[in-house]
């Protein structure tokens, strides 16, 4: 058809030869047939263009749906089950049958979706690995646990500077499907694996977070220990400080625990029932009680007790007159004023162990943050035992207003059962927190490095004392501090205290709950559920955990657009 000639055969007489030996039936046309062939060729070329941009644009809107729906955490055949159906609807009524045929064209069947996400999900892991291995130092936490089909699946999130933004920055750096056991050394290969085939090393990693699974922080075969073996010589290994809080706060005498367990049983009672669970809501509604249900206890829920507790408490009255017209025998608990006092108490106390749970959770924090918030916490054990000791309940309101409703209960009595519960926390939250915590209070100066602090407090050398002098009587340095982020702020030192960021960010950038891991995890029981119970869940899991924005440009450009089916 169409023939591309070099320059040199561009010259009259070789035209003239080409015409007369290829189209010699056109030797004998006028100019006239040529300009208006000439003219049906531009016209081919603009048609050809116009074809290649808006396939490019249907291969954008098909990502782009894409990453919608890996970040929504929604099944791949919402694209062509729901989101194509609706938008064709849409632009037919508002723009007409021409806009609509454009969205049939777009591709979205679920083959299509998954291969998107899991282009993208290498697109966003690229950058990610670049910017670990320019920050130099990284810190990482562990988990793992098992999906809906019972694979064992391995979590790491990874913690690093990122020098555009000049601060420490959160992401999912793998998720890894255990073939057969969980063991540390399964573990540790799956993760080593990873480390090699991004040309990661070891020796940056500065700590390791994990939950007290024996495979995790085993003394001798751990994985903590494996890394440890390999990485760099500060390395730092964190017991996953929210863990350590619940352990120290489980700690209940006799009585105490036998008023739990009692609730416990009075709670299943109403909640596992079906008929009973209607039942009680519909005697709540009928009565104008403030709420209709009791909430669920389950041990896992480390938060649960707090609040199923004080539902409890305030639901008393309704649940004794439901015992007692279900002639259930643990109706004889809640007519007993003393075991009720006793429940209004540990409403209360658990209240406050949830509010800690709660403030050591999130993103972004770190080790100083938590401990301080242990820290304000065990003084105000000690300062809720002198009140008790001294008979001023006031600081646990549920169970003052119940004392000042009685005036038969032994209020010393009570008192004392109390004061032994706050003294067996104190000794708890000591034994797993210890006040003599000398590895952080050595770097306080990280914190604050504009308070006046004596060498022989830090574990700094003379030049970086020096320093650290230097930073505290320098003005603008510390107006700095005030309006920035504590790693911000250490990050922002960097060429010019090199060693002392250097130390900051060994403290800063560990890990110190395995927060993030969990969050992923109930990520993943949305992302595979019953429904899709054999997909594979590392892109999807990734592409919606991430803060990265993928370059959706260049994707486009290393691939065709390929029409749905």
């Amino acid at each position: 058809m169409h023939e591309v000639f070099i320059n040199d055969a561009m010259k009259p007489s070789k035209m003239l030869r080409h015409l007369k030996s290829k189209h010699s039936e056109l030797e004998n046309k006028p100019c006239e047939y040529f300009e208006r062939r000439k003219q049906e060729l531009g016209l081919q070329t603009k048609a050809f263009k116009q074809n290649f941009v808006q396939n490019k644009s249907l291969l954008k809107c098909s990502y782009l749906v894409a990453l919608r729906i890996a970040k929504t955490k929604k099944s791949f055949t919402t694209g062509e089950n729901l989101i194509k159906p609706v938008l064709i609807d849409v632009c037919s009524e508002m723009f007409g049958p021409s806009a609509a045929d454009k969205i049939k064209t777009i591709p979205l069947s679920n083959d299509t979706i998954r291969r998107r996400i899991e282009k993208i999900s290498e697109n966003v892991e690229s950058p990610l690995i670049h910017k670990i291995k320019e920050s130099i130092f990284f810190a990482i936490q562990i988990d793992e646990s098992c999906d809906i089909a019972k694979k064992a699946i391995l979590i790491c999130y990874v913690r690093y500077v990122d020098f555009v933004f000049k601060e420490i920055k959160e992401e999912l750096l793998c998720c890894i499907e255990l073939v057969s056991y969980t063991t540390s050394s399964e573990i540790f290969n799956a993760l080593n694996a990873y480390i090699i085939k991004h040309s990661l090393e070891w020796k940056n990693c500065i700590g390791v977070c994990t939950d007290g699974a024996a495979s995790m922080i085993g003394k001798h075969c751990g994985v903590t220990k494996r890394i440890q073996e390999v990485a760099n010589s500060d390395f730092l290994i964190t017991h996953y400080i929210i863990h350590r809080q619940h352990l120290a706060a489980k700690s209940l005498s006799t009585e105490l625990n036998e008023v739990l367990e009692e609730s416990i049983k009075i709670i299943n009672f109403i909640k596992k029932g079906d008929l009973n669970s209607r039942l009680f809501a519909i005697f709540c509604q009928e009565i104008g009680a403030e709420y209709e249900q009791l909430l669920l206890y389950t041990e896992v829920r480390w938060l649960s007790r707090g609040r199923i507790l004080t539902r409890l408490f305030e639901l008393r009255t309704e649940v004794e007159i439901f015992l007692i017209d279900k002639k259930n025998p643990l109706k004889v608990h809640l007519s007993d004023i003393e075991w009720v006092a006793k429940l209004a108490y540990l409403s209360d106390i658990f209240s406050y162990i949830n509010e800690l749970n709660l403030s050591l959770q999130g993103t972004a924090i770190n080790a100083f943050h938590l401990f301080n918030k242990i820290a304000a916490f065990k003084k105000k054990i000690n300062f809720w035992l002198n009140k008790i000791n001294s008979n001023n309940i006031d600081i646990f309101n549920n169970y003052y207003d119940f004392v000042n409703s009685q005036h038969d209960l032994n209020l010393a009595k009570l008192n004392i059962i109390i004061a032994h519960h706050l003294q067996s926390l104190n000794s708890s939250f000591e034994r797993y927190f210890p006040s003599d915590n000398t590895k952080y209070e050595k770097k306080l100066w990280i914190t604050n490095p504009f308070i006046t602090y004596d060498n022989s407090q830090l574990n700094l050398t003379h030049r970086e004392y020096e320093s650290v002098l230097e930073i505290s009587s320098d003005i603008m340095l510390k107006r700095n501090f005030s309006r920035m982020s504590l790693d911000k702020f250490w990050v922002n030192t960097r060429n010019e205290y090199p060693s002392l960021y250097e130390k900051a960010m060994k403290m800063l950038l560990p890990f110190a709950t395995t927060y993030l891991c969990e969050t992923g995890f109930s990520a993943m029981t949305v992302i595979k559920n019953k429904f899709r119970n054999r997909l594979s869940v590392v892109s999807p899991l990734r592409l919606s955990l991430t803060n990265l924005e993928p370059t959706i440009e260049k994707l486009i450009e290393e691939e065709q657009q390929q029409s749905s089916h």
